[in-house]
């Protein structure tokens, strides 16, 4: 009998197994069972990412993001009707990242939704700094109206991008997308747009050549959240004067011949089609040559979220410089000497006592013409308390100076002359150092060959100066 029912319970403990993963298997299936209610809430998680920057020259893919161009603080919204159903506001705190703007991407908890069609807005990086309206965003809540908000017209006052110190001010982004859920939908993945874009610029020209100044203006000085938002109002006359690296001195490259400078990226307000910008730089070259040129962009847009390389070529432009001097002793008639300027520093010795005319002739580049040189005017200066030596007329705007010398010698007279003018549509001004020196006009030899009867006095012989750089 003993054995029997050992028999009786071996069957029984094989069977248990079995007997046991019936109800669980049931139980598993009707989890699956399709009720046919298409409005069954989802389950699902909402993930929310920083796009990577693209780049305007290449068009070519992206580029990974720089250490804090991403997340530190983050609002998504979902809006059916004009009522928001889903909200997070999430405390990132305590997130290393994110302290530090370098959060890439954020995920939510699993949460449901009921099917159907959603606008999500998401935004990072915006407070109360960028916009008087992020409270009243913040604080929206649940079956709460944004109709009296305006959140598509909403703009980023005041030059936003020079907010920016990626300490505690990190660059605003914005997102808004449709999206439509059903009883299968398990993510949600919505990419962040920058709203400023990176100005990655390089400067190339004479080695040892060193950049004083540097600015970039003509973007909006304002931006809307979202891409297809018309500003109204905006201005276009924003500037972003440069921080110039070390001693802005553009080092030679391995042949020696060319320099170059990199200037760190910097960011400015996205801008619409329509604006091109400028550029202004201030060098100073190892000889001492001051010079100042403006160029306007052929690109005349910056979306959002871009990166634009942006190569200064300082071009070596010289200055065609006619200098002529006349003496006039006493019962003579005027005696011209003519000279010529090559170079971007020039020193003539005059007689004393002369009077002169400097023409500005015209510009040429690494030693040869340029045919696209237009609207070249000169203007004049000199050294206030200076004695000595006088210009006769106008001296703005002109190509033409005339002036006279003291009848003094060993004189030195520095003057300025500020050339301006356009070459294939871009402005150029560079300051350029004429030194006048006056000498003994004895130190002159006159010609002996035609006497004037009346008064006895030889004419001069015609002279060329011989020029040099100081």
């Amino acid at each position: 009998m003993n054995k029997i029912k050992q028999h009786i319970y071996k069957a029984m403990l094989w069977l248990l197994p079995w007997m046991c993963a019936v109800p669980l298997a049931s139980c598993s299936f009707d989890d699956d069972i399709d009720t046919g209610d298409d409005n069954a809430p989802a389950m699902l998680q909402l993930s929310i990412t920083a796009r990577e920057e693209g780049d305007l020259n290449t068009r070519e893919g992206t580029e990974v993001g720089q250490n804090s161009e991403y997340m530190h603080n983050l609002l998504v919204l979902f809006i059916q009707g004009d009522k928001v159903v889903k909200k997070f506001l999430p405390d990132l705190s305590n997130d290393e990242a994110a302290k530090v703007g370098n959060l890439k991407t954020w995920t939510s908890e699993s949460f449901t939704l009921t099917p159907g069609t959603y606008t999500v807005y998401a935004f990072a990086n915006i407070n109360s700094y960028f916009s008087t309206a992020w409270s009243s965003l913040t604080g929206l809540g649940i079956d709460e109206s944004i109709e009296s908000l305006g959140i598509d017209d909403i703009v980023l006052e005041g030059n936003p991008a020079s907010k920016l110190d990626l300490l505690t001010y990190f660059i605003p982004m914005s997102a808004k997308e449709e999206v439509t859920v059903t009883r299968s939908t398990r993510n949600i993945s919505i990419g962040l747009d920058r709203l400023v874009s990176k100005i990655r610029m390089s400067i190339t020209g004479k080695p040892d050549t060193k950049v004083t100044a540097l600015s970039f203006s003509g973007y909006a000085d304002k931006i809307g959240l979202f891409s297809d938002k018309i500003l109204d109002g905006e201005a276009y006359t924003t500037t972003k004067t440069i921080n110039i690296p070390g001693d802005g001195t553009l080092k030679a490259d391995g042949t020696g011949t060319t320099g170059t400078l990199v200037i760190p990226d910097f960011y400015v307000n996205s801008s619409p089609v329509g604006h091109p910008f400028t550029v202004k730089i201030k060098t100073v070259e190892a000889t001492g040559i001051i010079h100042d040129a403006t160029a306007v962009t052929q690109r005349n847009e910056l979306p959002r979220n871009s990166i634009f390389p942006l190569t200064l070529q300082l071009n070596d432009y010289g200055l065609d410089l006619e200098a002529q001097c006349w003496v006039s002793p006493i019962g003579s008639l005027p005696v011209e000497v003519t000279v010529g300027f090559t170079q971007d520093t020039y020193e003539i010795t005059v007689p004393e006592g002369c009077q002169f005319a400097f023409t500005v002739k015209g510009i040429n580049i690494n030693g040869g013409n340029t045919s696209n040189i237009t609207n070249l005017t000169g203007t004049w200066n000199m050294p206030d308390g200076v004695s000595g030596i006088a210009f006769d007329g106008e001296t703005t705007g002109v190509t033409t100076v005339k002036g006279h010398v003291t009848a003094s010698a060993g004189k030195t007279f520095d003057l300025s002359l500020l050339v301006t003018w356009k070459d294939n549509g871009a402005t150029y001004n560079r300051t350029y150092t004429v030194k006048v020196l006056t000498d003994d006009i004895t130190n002159f030899p006159f010609k002996s060959k035609t006497r004037t009867p009346e008064f006895g006095l030889d004419y001069l012989r015609h002279e060329m100066l011989n020029m040099f750089i100081k």
